[in-house]
């Protein structure tokens, strides 16, 4: 989901701010957004952790929030999102209610919340680390959502030139390099778990290609004989969900 946000001093993409990005995806990747806040919901509610205030950095629409909010555990929370690009923060406001707002531009250097959301953004940032050291200290808590790009099969056929070109991803991951981004530039690890492309092919059946199908009958396979670990980093097919602080 690309959707790209910043804090004060980082770069922005003209792909995003300009109509490029928009013209190629008027839907801003909008419909995986109620599978997504379902899986924040569940990290946060797995931990024990109360958020009363929230900002998503890099919103997009606004789905992740307006989903999220809609959840018990965050009904009596108040929500922001920032993104950086005019046209998705113009959808984003037709969902604008008495505890959801949202702003086009970036975090302010003096804003402090409970849970700070980065969700499918970092990958799209031509400074990564330096974004995410500007995210520290505005949140008690903070949950990402990570793409895992890198796996001996994508790699063989080329998938992440592909994430590259569809959908703008400047940087590459794995679940261990994912995790070692994230403490480098100072999160704790609290608790992190995948979120399966077979989970949201159950959302979208319009997606069930027979390839798709038959790719993701071959890592429910390897996933029970050699476990979820080796059929991500052999096969691919999962995103990381990382709750930190």
């Amino acid at each position: 989901m690309p959707n790209v946000g910043g804090v004060e001093g980082t770069s922005s993409d003209d792909l995003y701010t300009g109509k490029g990005y928009a013209e190629a995806n008027p839907g801003w990747h909008d419909e995986d957004s109620s599978f997504k806040a379902a899986k924040i919901a569940e990290i946060v509610r797995a931990n024990n952790i109360t958020c009363q205030k929230i900002v998503d950095v890099g919103c997009g629409r606004g789905g992740v929030l307006n989903a999220l909010l809609q959840h018990d555990i965050f009904r009596d929370s108040t929500a922001v999102g920032y993104d950086i690009a005019p046209y998705a923060i113009e959808l984003a406001k037709q969902r604008e209610k008495d505890n959801l707002r949202f702003r086009c531009g970036v975090l302010q250097a003096d804003e402090s919340y409970d849970l700070l959301l980065c969700i499918d953004v970092f990958e799209h940032v031509d400074d990564y680390m330096g974004f995410l050291r500007k995210l520290r200290g505005h949140s008690k808590y903070y949950v990402f959502h990570i793409p895992l790009d890198i796996n001996i099969s994508g790699l063989l056929r080329g998938e992440h030139l592909k994430r590259r070109k569809e959908v703008g991803h400047l940087h590459y991951f794995d679940q261990a390099t994912a995790l070692a981004t994230l403490r480098d530039t100072g999160f704790k690890i609290i608790d992190a778990r995948y979120t399966r492309t077979t989970d949201v092919l159950q959302i979208h059946p319009e997606w069930r290609t027979t390839t798709a199908m038959l790719g993701n009958a071959g890592r429910r396979i390897l996933r029970t004989i050699a476990g979820e670990g080796l059929s991500v980093r052999l096969l691919g097919g999962a995103s990381l969900m990382v709750l930190a602080s």
